[in-house]
């Protein structure tokens, strides 16, 4: 009797003793980019790509297709509405010196069922007006103008946000200030694309003068590059670091033998940290402000041949094709902000006025910019 109890059990213990020990659950390997299709990369990406002509950059999307998925719900005047969130920390955050914080709105997830995670910069230093991160504003303003350009950026958006239990995924501790869980006008950014690293290793950047050199040396088209530079100088780019600096993939494909492959034509290069913009300062709280930004021209021109204030790019010299690319684009938001205030409502959805000037004197600044570039000519 005691040995049939023994047969009984017996099986079962040693199902579990499998379970435990012998037989590890199975682990879903992610589809890496191969060194091959890094190299590829680096010598085919693109800086530019005709934008969207129905693009709002008030809302940061094309009203005909909607917002992408995971983006925070905005009023028609662009404003995000406020966001609560549970922290989700990202285990390769990136070398920015900046504290940030990562978390996740309960439900909402991506198209594989994975919680989609924003990227938040919060005012580090206090959030008193004084002490307000200037990155925040100037990352939202040059993402919306970019993509309406025609340029590559993340999305961003400001938004209030609430995240009781965030202070355990920052990157890195508050200066000055303790960690608060309501953020207003904080940063939110979701990623442009999957980035182009090796196996994985989370090394998607690359140098800027050397990336866009080796792309001019490839066959990229020079009208682009040099579009890209003037545009940086116009926003005043002023963190130019590697890790700064993206190479991004929008559309690819997973193979059988589990490595991933970007799509001909969907590699792109852009400055994935834009926050140093609209007034470049080593502190943070004066980074896009309108007195800083005032007094950088973003072009030069003299005895007619052109050349870009833009930092840490290589060769400035502008051609008139790449001048021209960048004008006609200029021109569009000029035309739009006569028609409906385009450029205004931008500056006024970033919510910068709320510690700086009015909306209206950063579009005249924007305008006599796009002035300068309008009404060049270049005979490089």
């Amino acid at each position: 009797m005691r040995q049939n109890s023994s047969r009984e059990w017996l099986p079962a213990l040693l199902t579990l003793i499998a379970a435990l020990f012998l037989v590890q659950p199975a682990v879903a390997q992610q589809a890496c980019f191969t060194a091959e299709e890094r190299a590829r990369a680096e010598k085919t990406a693109r800086v530019y790509r005709a934008p969207d002509p129905d693009y709002d950059p008030v809302l940061g999307y094309n009203p005909a297709t909607g917002p992408r998925r995971g983006a925070p719900v905005v009023d028609d005047n662009g404003l995000a509405k406020p966001i609560n969130c549970v922290a989700h920390k990202d285990e390769s955050p990136g070398a920015g010196t900046t504290p940030k914080f990562h978390c996740v709105v309960p439900g909402l997830v991506d198209d594989d069922g994975n919680p989609i995670r924003y990227k938040v910069k919060p005012h580090f230093k206090g959030q008193s007006m004084d002490k307000r991160n200037g990155e925040i504003y100037g990352e939202f303003l040059s993402s919306r103008f970019s993509k309406a350009l025609g340029f590559f950026a993340d999305d961003s958006w400001v938004a209030d946000i609430s995240c009781p239990d965030c202070e355990k995924s920052l990157t890195r501790s508050f200066q000055g200030a303790s960690f608060s869980p309501f953020q207003p006008a904080a940063g939110i950014e979701l990623p442009l694309a999957r980035g182009i690293d090796v196996k994985c290793n989370h090394k998607d950047s690359g140098p800027l003068a050397e990336s866009l050199q080796k792309l001019l040396q490839n066959g990229a088209p020079r009208a682009e590059i040099d579009a890209f530079k003037l545009w940086l100088a116009f926003i005043d780019h002023g963190d130019t670091k590697t890790d700064n600096h993206k190479f991004a993939c929008l559309k690819s494909k997973k193979n059988s033998d589990n490595t991933r492959t970007c799509e001909p034509g969907e590699a792109v290069f852009y400055v994935g940290d834009m926050g140093s913009t609209f007034g470049f300062s080593s502190s943070s709280e004066k980074k896009a402000r309108l007195e800083g930004w005032r007094h950088k021209d973003p072009i030069k021109v003299s005895g007619g041949r052109c050349s870009t204030t833009a930092k840490s790019v290589g060769d400035t010299s502008i051609s008139e094709e790449g001048r021209r690319l960048l004008a006609d684009g200029l021109q569009r938001l000029l035309d739009a902000e006569k028609r409906d205030k385009t450029i205004t409502r931008v500056f006024q959805a970033s919510r910068n006025a709320e510690r700086d000037r009015p909306a209206a004197e950063w579009t005249a600044e924007f305008e006599r910019k796009a002035r300068m570039i309008i009404d060049a000519r270049c005979s490089n």
